[in-house]
């Protein structure tokens, strides 16, 4: 009986220390599921500060390529607007130099314009002149054929020698007459084929080419105007018989 007790007792302490460790157990293992519920949930806090921190440095990251990106499309726009600046001087300085030389041919062109006609002017005063001379000549030389008709039906004395002088040198005034008017005639055709310069805009493109050619046209009438009152120098220059 006694060792029935005893066993008994055995029994229940054993029961009580299993029952003990269990609790202990238990109580290790609520400490440790505490911990490593506290552990993961700061693991957490850790990841998501750290998620916090690299977006925030991503978005000052951001902030500053943008920051960075402004400058840049500042500087380029200033950059841009310089050069622009600069290009529209330059274009500007272009047009008043095109300017510039327009004026230039443009006077020069009326300078060698008016020297034309200065001197187409004095042509024709000189042309003139000869006629004139030629004219009063022609009435002299009427009036010396006057009177050397009248001399001649005066006098009976060689009358056919007399007459053929006389028409030899009325025949040899009457051509020269002839050949200065027909100088003349040809100095005022080429007068009148001088070309009239018209006043071309400042955008005819072809306006310098224009104002050249009037210009070397011009300039060859009067070259060959030149070349006629040397014929009709030459022509008043030959001797016209004297009358009888």
């Amino acid at each position: 009986m006694k060792r029935g007790i005893t066993i008994t007792l055995v029994l229940l302490i054993l029961l009580l220390i299993v029952a003990y460790g269990l609790h202990v157990y238990q109580g290790n293992t609520a400490k440790t599921t505490a911990a490593l519920d506290a552990a993961r949930v700061e693991a957490a806090q850790q990841a998501e500060a750290a998620r916090l921190a690299a977006e925030v440095k991503a978005a000052q990251a951001a902030a500053e390529a943008a920051r960075l990106a402004a400058e840049q499309a500042r500087l380029e726009t200033e950059k841009a607007a310089a050069e622009l600046e600069k290009a529209r001087a330059e274009e500007a300085a272009l047009a008043a130099q095109r300017a510039a030389a327009e004026a230039d041919l443009a006077r020069a062109t009326a300078e060698r314009e008016a020297a034309l006609r200065a001197r187409l002017a004095a042509v024709e005063l000189e042309a003139k002149t000869l006629a004139d001379a030629r004219a009063a000549e022609a009435a002299a030389a009427e009036e010396t054929r006057r009177a050397a008709l009248a001399k001649l039906q005066a006098d009976e004395q060689a009358p056919r020698e007399a007459a053929a002088r006389e028409a030899a040198r009325l025949a040899a005034l009457k051509a020269q007459q002839e050949r200065e008017a027909a100088l003349a005639r040809a100095a005022a055709e080429l007068e009148a084929s001088l070309v009239d310069r018209l006043i071309r805009s400042p955008d005819y493109k072809r306006r310098n080419l224009y104002y050249q050619q009037v210009f070397s046209e011009n300039s060859s009438i009067l070259k060959q105007l030149e070349a006629l009152k040397k014929s009709t120098a030459a022509s008043v220059a030959e001797p016209v018989p004297a009358a009888p």
